[in-house]
C-alpha cells in the first residue's frame, strides 16, 4: 500500500470512528439517551479493537477489552446491560455497515491492456453455514435438521480489487442464497464469480442487460440448446450443433475440455452463454 493510500485509510478511520458520529448514531437508533462512561463511541471502538486484536469467545472478552482500552473498572453487569438492550443490535449493525462501506479502498489492479483490466470491479459471492445452539432452531432453522437443527448462513459479497467485503448478511441456513446476489445494475463493466448455488437464468439475463459479466459454476442436469461446440484442440464438432445438451452429454470427450455456445429461452428471450465442460 502506498503512502497516499495509508493517509486515506487513516483519514477514513478517523471519520468512521469519530466520537460525535458514533454518539449521534447511538442516539439515532435509540440505543443511548444519556451518555455516561459507556458511550456509543467508546463501546463501538472497544468492540472493534477487541475483535481486531484477539480471539473473542465470550462477552467477558469484550468487557476486559473495554476496561483495558479506556482504563476503567466498569463492572461486568453494567457492561452486559448495555449489550442486552434491544437497540444495541441496530447500533452494531449501523456501525459495521459504515465500517465496511467507508473503509473500502482499491488496493489491487491490472496493467493497462491486460484482460482483467477491462473490468471496473471483480465481485465474489459466497455463503458459509455454521451450526449454532439447538435451542435456536425455531429462529434459525438448519437445512439438515437431524445433524444441525439450528444453523445460520453468512452471505458475503466481496470486492476482490479492494480485498474487502462490501455486503455481509446473516440469515437462517434455510434462506435462499440467490436472494443475496448483487443487484444487476451494480455489475456494469464488472465480473461476478459465484458457485453453482447461485445459478438463476433470469438474474443472469438481467446482468447481461446491464452490461455486466459473470463466471458461475454450472449445475449437473442443465439442458440448454447447443448452438456451437469446440474441442479443446480447436476442432469444431459439427454433429453436436443444434441439439439439447443432455442428448450429447455422454458423447463428450473424456480427455479434452469442450467449449459450447449454448442458449436458453428465458421469458421468451434467448439467453446465450459460453459453457465450458471438463
Amino acid at each position: 500500500m502506498y503512502h497516499g493510500q495509508l493517509s486515506m485509510v487513516a483519514d477514513k478511520f478517523q471519520w468512521v470512528f469519530s466520537e460525535s458520529l458514533l454518539n449521534a448514531c447511538g442516539k439515532d437508533v435509540k440505543f443511548c439517551r444519556r451518555q455516561r462512561t459507556i458511550t456509543p463511541f467508546r463501546l463501538g471502538l472497544a468492540l472493534t479493537a477487541t475483535c481486531a486484536s484477539q480471539r473473542v469467545e465470550t462477552l467477558a472478552d469484550f468487557h476486559r477489552g473495554f476496561n483495558a482500552l479506556f482504563d476503567t473498572t466498569i463492572t461486568y453487569k453494567a457492561f452486559y446491560n448495555q449489550l442486552a438492550k434491544p437497540h444495541f443490535a441496530d447500533f452494531a449493525r449501523t456501525m459495521t455497515s459504515r465500517l465496511i462501506g467507508d473503509m473500502t479502498l482499491k488496493v489491487f489492479g491490472f496493467e493497462k491492456g491486460r484482460p482483467f483490466g477491462e473490468f471496473r470491479r471483480i465481485i465474489l459471492q459466497d455463503g458459509s453455514s455454521f451450526a449454532i445452539h439447538d435451542g435456536l432452531r425455531e429462529v434459525f432453522p438448519g437445512r439438515f435438521k437431524v445433524v444441525k437443527p439450528a444453523a445460520v448462513e453468512l452471505h458475503t459479497t466481496m470486492d476482490l480489487l479492494c480485498d474487502a467485503p462490501t455486503t455481509v448478511v446473516l440469515t437462517p441456513d434455510t434462506a435462499n442464497e440467490q436472494a443475496f446476489l448483487p443487484e444487476p445494475t451494480s455489475l456494469r463493466d464488472s465480473l461476478l464469480l459465484a458457485d453453482r448455488g447461485y445459478i438463476d437464468l433470469r438474474y443472469m439475463q438481467r446482468v447481461q442487460d446491464e452490461g455486466g459479466f459473470f463466471l458461475i459454476r454450472a449445475k449437473a442436469g442443465m439442458n440448454p440448446q447447443v448452438v456451437e461446440a469446440f474441442r479443446e484442440d480447436g476442432k469444431r464438432l459439427q454433429a453436436w450443433r443444434n441439439k439439447p445438451l443432455q442428448t450429447i452429454h455422454t458423447k463428450l470427450p473424456k480427455r479434452q475440455r469442450v467449449e459450447l455456445g449454448v442458449q436458453w429461452q428465458v421469458d421468451g428471450r434467448p439467453l446465450c452463454l459460453r459453457l465450458i465442460i471438463s
